[in-house]
């Protein structure tokens, strides 16, 4: 495994978020509770396969070392070269350090690199993977910066938690952004497919799956790596206890999250 470091850092807020990002993907990485959790691994890893298998990728690109599990999976059983563009330096070297003796991983290249800069070439990826980092990245801007890196008729793989379809108002993203102030917004999925459309990005399939999640859990652990956020959400769960019984199945303080799974394919330019 090789890594190298794109320095991007820059003054005022822009490196004060991305500093922010760096320093959660970090503990996430430890703790592996919101990227790449275990209850969605088997899913992702069948339909990530699913695709390698129909696809027969020469390059992987990889948005995010993620908990390392997916990609170590990828590694092993995959024969395409594989980049990977990570903003943390540290959970690259946790992770070269702890398979350093692997050769099933010595096909990985990490960039050390951040997704708004995406750090890989005009056209160099057959399929481009991004897991769970959607809702806390300038979404806009970094989808625009995966099309440019793909080929055309590349595969762009995006996994993600979405809004309940009549969730409208985005009852759950008022929620999220007051728990986790990194967070920007969850998509509709009929949303997030016609964002992909007006960025060349076709569909191709998805599925809709739903997974268990504790609110408050949640809560306490945001809480530990932003404290200062001000009222309890949990509360605006309560304002709004019938809305999240009715749309997330809300019981005590768990509910039914819709986690999206979509796979689209760069468009080829219209010929004149």
């Amino acid at each position: 495994m090789k890594y190298i470091k794109i320095n991007t850092w820059m003054e005022g807020g822009i490196m004060s978020r991305l500093a922010e990002i760096v320093a959660f993907i970090e503990h996430d990485y430890q703790k592996k509770a919101v990227i790449e959790p275990e209850k969605r691994l088997d899913k992702l890893r069948d339909s990530l396969f699913d695709i390698v298998k129909t696809y027969h990728p020469g390059v992987i690109v990889k948005a995010g070392l993620g908990s390392g599990r997916l990609l170590y999976d990828l590694a092993k059983n995959s024969g395409a070269y594989i980049v990977v563009v990570e903003p943390s330096l540290g959970t690259i070297r946790e992770f070269s350090s702890l398979h350093k003796d692997d050769p099933a991983c010595e096909k990985i290249r990490f960039i050390n690199g951040e997704f708004n800069a995406f750090p890989i070439d005009y056209y160099a990826a057959d399929l481009l993977i991004c897991i769970d980092y959607l809702d806390f990245l300038e979404s806009g801007r970094v989808v625009d910066e995966f099309r440019r890196a793909l080929q055309f008729d590349g595969i762009l793989f995006i996994a993600s938690v979405v809004l309940h379809d009549d969730d409208l108002e985005g009852a759950y993203d008022d929620f999220m952004k007051k728990a986790f102030p990194l967070h920007n917004d969850y998509y509709l999925r009929e949303d997030l497919k016609t964002f992909m459309d007006l960025n060349e990005l076709t569909f191709v399939k998805g599925s809709l799956e739903h997974y268990s999640a504790d609110l408050s859990g949640m809560v306490d652990y945001f809480s530990g790596l932003f404290p200062d956020t001000g009222e309890n959400p949990l509360i605006q769960i309560e304002e709004q206890k019938n809305k999240f019984t009715e749309l997330y199945k809300l019981e005590g303080s768990v509910i039914s999250e819709p986690y999206y799974i979509g796979v689209f394919a760069r468009r080829k330019p219209a010929h004149p």
